[in-house]
C-alpha cells in the first residue's frame, strides 16, 4: 500500500527519482492510466436498435463512463438503452426535474423525467451548460432533491428536440475547418460504436483543394470531415451543421464520385462513420 501511494505521488509531483526507479514510476503510471481508462469506459453490450448500435447500461451509469463529464461535449448527444430496473435498487440521490446535474444516473432520471418506465427502454441525453439551480420533485416513484449549480447538466430528448436543446447543440457544435479530420477533433473515442456528433463547417475557402477521402456511404475513421459530408450529399460548399455517426469497420471500402467529389478505394478498416441526414441527430 505504502508503495502504491508513493508512485501515486511521484506520478503526480514528479519527484526526483533514479532511472531505475523512473523507469518503474512511469510503468506504474501508464498502468494506472490504463486501468482508470477501462473503468471508465469498460465494454459494455450493445443493443440494436432500428439499425443502429448502442450500449446497454447499467442503472447507475453516468456520463462519465463514456468520458463526456467535459466541456466539450457540450451540446452534443449520448444514445444509451436502459434495461429493466433490477430489483432493490437504490434509486436515492437524484437532484433536479427535467434539467438534472451531469453526475446524474442516466437511467434513474430518465424514469424520473418520464422517458422510461421499470422496464427500461431507449434514451438519448444532451450535455448542456449546468443550471444555477436544480430543483427537487417526486415523479414516477423517485424522488429528486434540490441542488445549487453545477458545471454541466443534462436534459433528454425526444424527437421533438426544444427549441432551448436545439439551439444549446447549434451554439456548441464544434467548428471545424474543411481539411479537419474525425481524429483530430478530440470526439473520436473507437470504444463509441453508434453514437453521434454534431459539427458546423464554414463556407468552403475559395481555393479549396481536391481531398483524399475513403468510401462510398460509409467513410473511413480518420476522414475529413467536410469532403466526405459533401460527397455523402448532407452539405454543399456553404457549409453548415453535419452530423456523424460511428460505426464497425467494414471489410472494404469502395470509392465513387458524387456531388463534384472523387473518393478512392481501400480495404478494410475497422472502424467508419456515416453521415445523418437532417432532423435525424437524435
Amino acid at each position: 500500500m505504502k508503495s502504491t501511494q508513493f508512485f501515486s505521488r511521484a506520478c503526480i509531483q514528479g519527484n526526483l527519482l533514479t532511472r531505475p526507479m523512473m523507469l518503474v514510476v512511469v510503468a506504474v503510471c501508464f498502468s494506472n492510466i490504463g486501468t482508470s481508462v477501462a473503468k471508465a469506459v469498460g465494454t459494455l453490450p450493445r443493443v440494436l436498435v432500428d439499425g443502429r448500435q448502442v450500449p446497454e447500461i447499467e442503472w447507475d451509469t453516468t456520463v462519465n463512463r463514456f468520458r463526456y463529464d467535459n466541456d466539450k461535449f457540450i451540446g452534443q448527444r449520448l444514445t444509451v438503452h436502459c434495461p429493466p430496473l433490477p430489483p432493490g435498487t437504490d434509486l436515492k440521490g437524484l437532484y433536479g426535474t427535467d434539467r438534472y446535474p451531469s453526475e446524474s444516473s442516466i437511467c434513474i432520471a430518465a424514469l424520473h423525467a418520464g422517458k422510461i418506465t421499470t422496464d427500461g427502454g431507449l434514451v438519448t441525453i444532451q450535455i448542456n451548460p449546468g443550471q444555477s439551480e436544480y430543483k427537487g420533485s417526486e415523479r414516477n416513484g423517485v424522488k429528486s432533491s434540490s441542488l445549487p449549480g453545477t458545471s454541466r447538466s443534462i436534459a433528454f430528448i425526444d424527437k421533438k428536440v426544444s427549441k432551448e436543446d436545439q439551439a444549446i447543440m447549434e451554439k456548441h457544435a464544434q467548428r471545424i475547418q474543411w481539411d479537419t479530420r474525425f481524429t483530430r477533433t478530440g470526439l473520436a473515442y473507437r470504444d463509441l460504436i453508434g453514437q453521434r456528433f454534431t459539427f458546423r463547417v464554414p463556407a468552403a475557402p475559395a481555393n479549396l483543394r481536391p481531398r483524399l477521402v475513403y468510401g462510398t456511404d460509409q467513410y473511413d475513421f480518420s476522414s475529413m470531415i467536410a469532403p466526405a459530408a459533401k460527397h455523402a450529399g448532407v452539405i454543399t460548399e456553404k457549409g453548415g451543421l453535419v452530423t456523424l455517426e460511428i460505426n464497425e469497420g467494414v471489410t472494404k471500402l469502395v470509392g465513387s464520385i458524387r456531388n463534384d467529389v472523387e473518393t478512392s478505394s481501400k480495404g478494410r478498416c475497422d472502424r467508419s462513420i456515416t453521415f445523418v441526414k437532417s432532423g435525424e441527430t437524435k
